[in-house]
């Protein structure tokens, strides 16, 4: 008789495959918020016992609670020591508007914390993860860690170089036009373009102009058709500051939201 054939089960490639199943649905959580979170970055949890999430929670915006203490919140009884807490981003080792999530985490009871993207701070990079660790937590770091660090590209370029993400966006035809033709519609882009062009103001803290674009256009620059949208600054660049003060910018609802 042949050899019985045997099987071998590849324990660290499970564990990579649950650990990242988790973490998925932890950056969905990240993503109900993002855009909303400004000066935060968008930050989600799920809790996971037996391979079921029975509680999530994702940072609602700056001075709420993060991530973490949201998702514990929303898990009514202690925190049994086989639970994994996930979480997109690894959490906060300091005082701020908020106290430090690691705290939260170990008074919780947690035993077991998979992490995505650690801090790009360097005074606080890895910081929060020596914590959990000094206090018994078994911690996993790099999970997906691009995916969760591309969420927050914004917020980490900021944090890495003080400088703002910006983001270049125009509405081009075909032949390399800005503008159509005299007679011709006024819409060089389609529904879907336009849609993903508020998609985009629904993310950032202000969108910039120039004058001439605020005179010839008269553009509204607000989100529209995205529930729960923070509406962004609206920022017009001008050299004479002589601009028709009947434009939308400077007119509608939104006009304290202006600066020229």
């Amino acid at each position: 008789m042949p050899p019985r054939a045997t099987r071998t089960i590849d324990v660290e490639g499970m564990n990579t495959e649950r650990d990242e199943k988790f973490i998925r649905a932890a950056l969905n959580e990240a993503k109900k918020t993002l855009g909303q979170t400004s000066p935060n970055p968008a930050v989600g949890a799920v809790l996971v016992i037996d391979n079921r999430i029975v509680a999530r929670g994702h940072h609602r915006g700056a001075g709420r609670d993060h991530a973490e203490v949201e998702c514990l919140r929303n898990f009514a009884t202690s925190v049994p020591a086989r639970a994994t807490l996930y979480v997109t981003l690894e959490p906060c080792s300091t005082k701020g508007r908020t106290a430090p999530c690691t705290d939260a985490i170990v008074q919780a009871g947690v035993k077991n914390v998979v992490v995505g993207a650690t801090d790009v701070n360097p005074r606080h990079s890895g910081k929060g993860i020596v914590q959990l660790q000094n206090a018994g937590v078994s911690v996993r770091d790099g999970v997906l860690a691009d995916d969760c660090a591309q969420i927050n590209e914004a917020f980490n370029k900021w944090i890495v170089t003080g400088r703002p993400f910006v983001i270049a966006k125009c509405g081009m035809s075909l032949d390399g036009r800005l503008t159509p033709p005299p007679g011709e519609s006024s819409w060089i882009t389609g529904t879907f373009a336009r849609r993903h062009a508020h998609q985009l103001r629904a993310q950032v803290d202000a969108i910039l102009i120039g004058a001439n674009t605020v005179r010839t256009d008269n553009p509204r620059l607000t989100v529209r058709g995205i529930r729960g949208a923070r509406q962004p600054w609206r920022v017009v660049l001008t050299d004479s500051g002589r601009l028709p003060r009947r434009a939308y910018v400077f007119s509608d609802e939104f006009s304290s939201r202006t600066r020229p």
